[in-house]
């Protein structure tokens, strides 16, 4: 079936998306005023954490809903390819730059995290472009699932039911690197392999 400009464009997955990038926004904006190194702002930096927190879980779930609908109505389009992923991605990656000026999180680890991404999104549009289809690895499965934890307990930060958060997210944060840079160079080697099939024929 054939989708007209505004199927492809103009449909609840595609709006479900954007959401996701109004959200990364809002987090952003509630995230410059939190301040870790002023004990006389914990409270408010309690509730700034609690809501960034919130608002990171339901953009996290919303991925879940547009998958969903664009699977349910067979709406698969460009948009929906680029800015799903790329939404994700600027999620996580904002909160965690955010993160590494509050100190929670060190500058070096956000850097190598920044890196896999920018490498594989790039990667990911010249495959596009050359018709590769690279499959989804268990690796890229971990990450997503430790990352988006682990970037929900840093985001909280304070002691939540008594639970020690911050360390959970600590504890969270290492195998989420590994499993972001051993996704990365699967996707590598899955595109350099896919290329000299291309080359072969």
């Amino acid at each position: 079936m054939v989708l007209t400009l505004r199927q492809r464009f103009l449909n609840l997955p595609n709006y479900i998306t954007m959401g996701r990038l109004l959200a990364v926004g809002v987090v952003m904006i509630l995230m410059c005023f939190l301040n870790d190194d002023d004990y006389r702002y914990e409270s408010a930096n309690r509730v700034l954490s609690f809501w960034s927190a919130g608002l990171f879980v339901l953009a996290m779930l919303s991925d879940i809903l547009d998958g969903y609908f664009a699977r349910k109505r067979k709406i698969i389009s460009t948009f929906g390819q680029f800015f799903d992923p790329l939404a994700d991605k600027l999620l996580f990656l904002v909160a965690m730059i955010f993160m590494a000026e509050l100190g929670r999180l060190p500058a070096w680890m956000v850097c190598i995290f920044l890196a896999r991404e920018v490498i594989v999104t790039a990667l990911r549009g010249v495959a596009i472009d050359e018709g590769i289809v690279i499959a989804a690895s268990h690796w890229g499965k971990y990450k997503s699932a430790f990352v988006s934890c682990a970037t929900v307990a840093l985001i909280l930060h304070y002691p939540v039911f008594g639970i020690h958060v911050r360390e959970v997210g600590w504890v969270l944060i290492w195998p989420s690197l590994i499993a972001s840079i051993a996704s990365g160079f699967h996707y590598i080697a899955g595109f350099v392999r896919e290329l000299k099939k291309i080359a072969n024929t």
